[in-house]
């Protein structure tokens, strides 16, 4: 009796499919990247992950002649497990609870930061418990965060967002909840315009198969997937730092929905004019501020609507304010103000028994306005003034089977972009170092539509493989048809795998990496090609990844060459050049990159200590006009080391980062002489000058690269409010001041010396603040 009522039911998972949602048991929190395994005597197991929403689908299940386990296991969690006993025709709420971290004795229910290698090969995730355990510079920071990729490149101290693997920011487009944010930075790029604290995880993609093929880019991607608001009960909490105040609220709405919100505002104008009148100081004319809500309705099962939204500005304002506009004593004084709004909405829902359906729909604005002034009234004849405005609308529709051994994706997407640049000034001919860019006027638009679809397949013996097909159609200039293939092998404990892919893309950057000035700004703005060839990228690499008692290593080789990529031509002064560079003045280039990335973590089954560390070797070209160089950003070593160590209410960090030296063009020798400008010209009369003589462009490289920074942070338990956490945090940023350099240039001194000097990364700073939580 009991043997046919167990081959009943197994006959009945052979037509049944398993669905459901992992969520965190505290706030019912999504887990993402979960691994779900249904085990059904003889028969293979069948082993899925959760998607960005926690949700997992498995049909076409192969029975044995019992009934089966289905078994959930997460980083960080406990293991799941439950006897299939039954037939499953409706949808699973599964909760996983976290996994106690042994600290001295003593078990606490706290959230572990995930490993970063635990998605797919192509991918390196960075959660907010990862962020957090990293030293603060001046803010928690979630892109900064993503440097431990060896396949991220920081372009300097001053810019947090990341090159992926040879590529520029043209091709790296950061998506917040499925909408792309264009610029999501403050301070030039210093930090991220992202509130760490609103942030779920950070995902970065590095090629354009697989996960990316849905994105259509050049070089991967940065997807920025925020937390619901808390399930369990209302919270606030924010922070006070040295730069900014932040504050959030969050909590349920009814039974099935949630809100979370929250905003940050720099107050150093505000903490300067205070002081100004009173110790008769001058005033930091310089603000940012940002505002992100999200709300969530889950409508049962799988089923679910999230509408997010987002706003920031920033200003910088340098003129006295007892002046007038017109008045000659302005000088080179500056205002510039610039800001970002996103809004974004998804729905999920089940078709049939075992496809998961997303429509996602959203908009996203980027506008900016930089005048420098040049001491007389503002006017097109005596200022320099560039605006850019860079828009896009989004809609796109994705469907997600798993039968059996076969995982099928697929969709369909839509884009409109659109730009309005302009830049009027005088005298621009790059001879001043503070002209930055090029006059240009540029009002274009384009519409992209794709339909793409993969296929994943178990073949037996420990070897699966796939492939996938993007088809692109560009209004106006041209289609594309950008496919990838993988083949892998896995064993219990390790894995290999070998992939080719080719994207395709019609945004091209007005901006050039080759200044110095590049390496502190890192504002893009972006326009399509009015005319073919698209900017391509052809891609192969292999890699593989195993990992034991806590210890995950991967290894991967890459090698991608970029052609039709729209590049200034070299200035004969590369020390010189312009900034900003219209499309009519560039030229079709091309770009290749090859090297061998690294990647270990190491976490201990008590939870105490969490490291990672990776290392990249690489060579970068580009060429243009018949010049190969190496572009400045790149350095052909790169290595990070990040550990933590948490002991009692304290958590200890320390980062550690070594790199090669940049490339640069050397001077030879300098040659001085006097000159002489017309009273007309901005600098008028006789004046010593000196003449320098270069080598070859980017043929020399400047010192390497080293950086200690270290961090703290406590927590308190208080009874204010009716409870709550109090965590004061502090850091030192280049922890023994070493001297590292983003640039050199000769300068004449006053005795008429003339010597190298080297642009400063970032010294010793120290950072504090109080994080609260009630």
């Amino acid at each position: 009796m009991i043997s046919v009522a167990a081959t009943a039911v197994a006959v009945a998972l052979q037509q049944a499919a398993v669905t459901g949602v992992v969520r965190d048991s505290t706030d019912l929190e999504p887990v993402a990247f979960a691994r779900v395994t249904v085990e059904i005597p003889e028969a293979p197991p069948r082993e899925t992950a959760t998607d960005r929403f926690g949700a997992f689908t498995m049909a076409g299940l192969e029975a044995g002649d019992a009934v089966g386990v289905l078994t959930v296991d997460a980083f960080g969690y406990a293991p799941w497990r439950m006897e299939l006993t039954q037939a499953l025709d409706g949808e699973l709420t599964i909760l996983l609870r976290a996994q106690p971290i042994a600290l001295e004795e003593i078990r606490v229910n706290a959230r572990r930061a995930a490993d970063p290698l635990s998605s797919s090969p192509g991918a390196f995730v960075v959660d907010r418990e990862l962020v957090r355990a990293q030293p603060v510079v001046l803010e928690t920071d979630v892109l900064r965060a993503t440097a431990l990729s060896p396949a991220a490149s920081p372009a300097s101290d001053w810019v947090a967002a990341p090159f992926i693997r040879g590529g520029a920011s043209e091709g790296t487009p950061v998506f917040l909840d499925g909408v792309r944010l264009f610029n999501p930075f403050h301070v030039g790029g210093f930090v991220a315009a992202l509130n760490a604290e609103a942030v779920n995880r950070v995902t970065l993609l590095t090629g354009s198969s697989s996960e990316a093929l849905a994105v259509g880019s050049l070089s991967g991607a940065i997807d920025v997937a925020t937390r619901d608001g808390a399930r369990d009960s209302f919270r606030s909490s924010g922070s006070l730092g040295i730069a900014s105040l932040r504050m959030s609220a969050e909590g349920p709405v009814g039974e099935s929905a949630s809100f979370l919100v929250d905003a940050r505002r720099s107050y150093i104008d505000l903490l300067t004019a205070g002081l100004g009148t009173i110790l008769d100081n001058s005033t930091v004319p310089y603000s940012f501020g940002d505002v992100h809500g999200k709300f969530t309705k889950d409508l049962g099962g799988v089923r679910r609507l999230s509408l997010t939204g987002y706003w920031n500005d920033e200003g910088l304002d340098s003129r006295p304010q007892d002046i007038p506009e017109g008045d000659a004593a302005l000088g080179r004084a500056s205002r510039a103000i610039w800001g970002n709004m996103a809004l974004a909405a998804h729905y999920r829902d089940r078709l049939g028994s075992a496809t998961l359906v997303d429509l996602s729909v959203g908009h996203s604005r980027f506008s900016g306005d930089y005048t420098v002034f040049q001491g007389k009234a503002m006017d097109a004849d005596t200022s320099s003034i560039v605006r850019g405005m860079m828009g896009e609308y989004r809609t796109e529709v994705r469907l997600r089977r798993q039968s059996g051994n076969v995982t099928l994706d697929g969709g369909v997407q839509a884009t409109r972009f659109e730009a309005s640049h302009s830049a009027v000034g005088s005298e621009w001919d790059g001879s001043d170092p503070h002209d930055l860019f090029d006059a240009f006027d540029l009002s274009p638009a384009a519409t992209r539509i794709a339909a793409f679809g993969s296929v994943k397949a178990t073949m037996g013996g420990g070897f699966a493989g796939g492939g996938g097909l993007r088809a692109d159609h560009f209004f106006g200039v041209d289609g594309a048809l950008s496919p990838f293939a993988e083949v892998s092998y896995q064993r219990p404990r390790w894995r290999a795998w070998i992939s080719a892919s080719r994207s395709h893309q019609a945004l091209s950057s007005i901006r050039s990496e080759e200044p110095v000035s590049s390496s502190y700004l890192a504002y893009d703005l972006l326009a399509p090609v009015q005319e073919g060839p698209l900017l391509r990228n052809s891609e192969v690499s292999g890699g593989w990844e195993g990992g034991t008692h806590g210890v995950r290593v991967r290894v991967e080789a890459f090698a991608r060459r970029m052609e039709n990529l729209r590049l200034p031509v070299l200035n004969n002064n590369p020390i010189e050049s312009l900034m900003l560079i219209e499309p009519s003045k560039r030229e079709l280039g091309s770009g290749t990159a090859k090297g061998l990335e690294s990647t270990w973590s190491w976490a201990p089954a008590g939870g105490g200590a969490t490291v990672i560390g990776s290392y990249r070797w690489a060579k970068v070209t580009r060429t243009v006009g018949g010049r190969t160089y190496t572009p400045r950003f790149h350095r052909d070593h790169e290595g990070e080391l990040s550990a933590s160590l948490r002991r009692g209410g304290s958590n200890w960090s320390v980062r550690f980062s070594a790199r090669s030296g940049q490339p640069t063009t050397p001077i030879v020798a300098f040659l001085p002489f006097v000159a002489y400008q017309s009273p007309d010209a901005r600098a008028g009369g006789l004046y010593d000058d000196v003449l320098n003589f270069a080598g070859d462009y980017n043929s020399a490289t400047l010192p390497p690269y080293l950086r200690i920074d270290v961090g703290w942070r406590g927590s308190k338990d208080v009874d204010w409010f009716g409870g709550g956490t109090l965590t004061p945090f502090a850091s030192i940023a280049n922890l023994f001041s070493l001297p590292n350099v983003v640039g050199v240039a000769p300068e004449q001194r006053r005795d008429g010396v003339t010597e190298r000097v080297y642009a400063p990364q970032l010294p010793m700073l120290p950072f504090l603040g109080l994080e609260f939580r009630f």
